[in-house]
């Protein structure tokens, strides 16, 4: 019974940590407009979409709107 407790609350953690709000940062090509990589960081607050210029670029980064799941 001690184990089947303990592998429940390690799911809940797990489920727990899930449910943080991610940032995610699109890098893209300045010439071809192509995605060059994807870099996913957990922050506070609400879930954002970047697309930005990769480096060298000096150009800012361009906040995509993300609509809410809709429950059913």
């Amino acid at each position: 019974m001690r184990i089947v407790r303990s592998a429940i609350a390690a799911m809940l953690l797990t489920c727990a940590a899930a449910a943080q709000a991610t940032t995610i940062i699109i890098y893209i090509d300045p010439m071809t407009f192509e995605r060059r990589h994807t870099r996913v960081i957990e922050t506070p607050g609400r879930d954002r979409l970047l697309m930005c210029m990769a480096p060298p670029a000096m150009s800012g980064c361009t906040e995509v709107p993300i609509k809410p799941a809709q429950r059913r």
